[in-house]
């Protein structure tokens, strides 16, 4: 028997009445799992299959893998589902979470919390657009080590930009005296809102408004990034797609 705390990324059918879901959990990180009879009228389970939620699952070895033979819901974050811009930013947060690649145990625990802080900030409270969804991509980075946002060219140290361009091959800032092939001007917009997303907490991202437009270019960028530096395309659809 395994005890896990996890949130659901995606589901999929199993024959009949059983659907496999895949879980990123606190303790092992990603894990597929199937549940039993979760698509009869009357299941038991039944809330444990939706994407987003957060519970307790306990599981079993099977013949055929891992078995949830128990649940209890932490928290479902059923009101994602309920407003079409939350779901479509939820959905892509849950869809970075299946891509990503975690190496070591202290990124996994960062990396669920953050998860956590994300679809809590998303659920319950009024974010502008987007707001959360790029927040969750800049903090990735720095709990794998990539941060973007230093105050300084990562070539030559320069800590005074006229203009500011990322290398999306190495996905760092640099200055105009070091710009190279593959480096994109960014908008001073872009620049400012990755600034202040940087220095704000998800349970203050409420308070914030960048300038119009700005959140979906900043997305722009770090998706971009987060392609080229590991190589995983990501659709986000209903947002980029």
């Amino acid at each position: 028997m395994q005890k896990i705390k996890a949130i659901v990324i995606k589901a999929s059918d199993r024959k009949e009445k059983d659907k496999n879901i895949l879980l990123f959990s606190l303790e092992e990180g990603k894990i597929w799992a199937t549940l039993k009879g979760v698509k009869s009228p009357n299941a038991k389970m039944k809330i444990a299959q939706n994407p987003f939620c957060f519970g307790e699952y306990i599981l079993e070895e099977g013949k055929a893998g891992k078995i949830v033979t128990s649940f209890e819901a932490i928290e479902t974050f059923h009101e994602i589902s309920e407003d079409v811009d939350k779901y479509f930013e939820g959905t892509s947060i849950l869809e970075i979470l299946n891509a990503v690649e975690i190496s070591n145990e202290a990124e996994r625990v960062k990396l669920f919390m953050l998860a956590i802080k994300a679809l809590k900030s998303l659920c319950f409270d009024n974010n502008q657009n987007l707001c959360v969804l790029n927040k969750f991509l800049l903090s990735l980075f720095e709990i794998l080590g990539t941060p973007i946002v230093t105050g300084k060219c990562s070539c030559c140290g320069n800590k005074t930009f006229d203009k500011i361009y990322i290398d999306y091959s190495t996905g760092e800032l640099v200055c105009t005296n070091c710009v190279k092939f593959g480096c994109e001007e960014l908008a001073k917009t872009t620049y400012a809102a990755l600034k202040i997303l940087q220095q704000t907490d998800f349970d203050q991202l409420k308070t914030l408004k960048l300038a119009e437009g700005s959140p979906l270019g900043l997305l722009r960028v770090l998706v971009r990034n987060f392609e080229n530096r590991y190589d995983r395309n990501l659709h986000l659809v209903g947002i980029l797609s």
